[in-house]
């Protein structure tokens, strides 16, 4: 189960607002058999058992009809201590880590999950990873589970959209910075939601953010001509301006230095901390991988 990059949505998807995700295959969550735990690994196994019993006793104290597709949780319970998930995504960075797991236990465990809608699959998957933050829109996990690029709607309706994170229109390239501070999605969106219950800071996100996430997943879907360069430009002075707390201090100076030279922007990468997201043209990839070498992560 692949962990996801959400390239445009972040906050936004909580209140209903337009997303686009991936999978990102370079990280993800393994299922693995108890009877082959290799050497060093005893400490994570021991972690993903007990985290999956704890999910389970989760899932079981949800109220009845809360899923789509009916667990059979008696599968779970057996599974327990035979089965254990390998995670390459590192925690609190903003890969998923947690929808990887849900994706994980929906596949393995909701035998009717394959069947249904995208959207009820993601009203399933939101339950389920409501379980590590205490609330979550599904999107992240909906994105390991489907494994293909997904846009968002603000009506609701979800698409999977072919998408090469190579091919960028006007030569544009994605990358990943590693700012080496974990940060942990609870915490930062309820500060959020607290933010919103200023009139000031919800006009801004209502008419102005929202607005620039939909104008930027057209741009990336070749819905527009509109530069996606700029537009992440314009995001990346807003999440300055009113997303500071979720941005790592030591990125600050990096991210203001991109804005003055226009060779890269930087963004918010899940809901903070851990990799943030970049943007580039083509033609400055090498300057960007001699000055940050093995921080640097291309989207691919």
């Amino acid at each position: 189960y692949p962990s996801k990059i959400m390239l445009v949505g972040e906050y936004g998807v909580v209140l209903g607002g337009s997303a686009l995700s991936i999978p990102f295959e370079r990280f993800g969550a393994k299922v693995c058999s108890s009877r082959q735990i290799p050497k060093g690994k005893e400490a994570e196994a021991a972690g993903s058992f007990q985290a999956l019993k704890e999910l389970l006793g989760y899932i079981r104290q949800l109220p009845a009809g809360t899923f789509h597709a009916a667990p059979d949780l008696e599968q779970f319970e057996s599974a327990l201590n035979k089965y254990w998930l390998e995670m390459t995504i590192p925690l609190g960075y903003g890969l998923g880590s947690s929808g990887a797991v849900s994706a994980a236990v929906y596949d393995l465990f909701f035998p009717e999950a394959r069947d249904l809608a995208l959207p009820h699959q993601k009203e399933d998957l939101a339950a389920i990873e409501s379980f590590f933050h205490g609330r979550s829109s599904g999107v992240d996990a909906l994105t390991c589970f489907a494994g293909t690029p997904l846009h968002f709607y603000e009506d609701g309706t979800i698409e999977k959209v072919q998408f090469n994170p190579v091919r960028l229109p006007l030569g544009y390239r994605f990358f990943l910075l590693d700012s080496g501070h974990r940060f942990d999605t609870g915490p930062l969106v309820g500060h959020f939601l607290k933010q919103m219950e200023k009139q000031a800071f919800a006009s801004s996100i209502r008419n102005e953010y929202l607005l620039f996430n939909r104008k930027l997943i057209d741009s990336l879907l070749g819905k527009t001509e509109t530069d996606p360069g700029l537009l992440v430009r314009v995001l990346s002075d807003f999440q300055l301006t009113h997303f500071r707390k979720m941005i790592p201090s030591n990125m600050i100076d990096p991210w203001i230095e991109g804005q003055i030279s226009n060779e890269y922007y930087l963004k918010l990468n899940g809901s903070g901390g851990g990799f943030i997201l970049g943007i580039t043209h083509h033609s400055s990839m090498k300057n960007l991988e001699e000055r940050w070498r093995e921080k640097l992560i291309w989207i691919e």
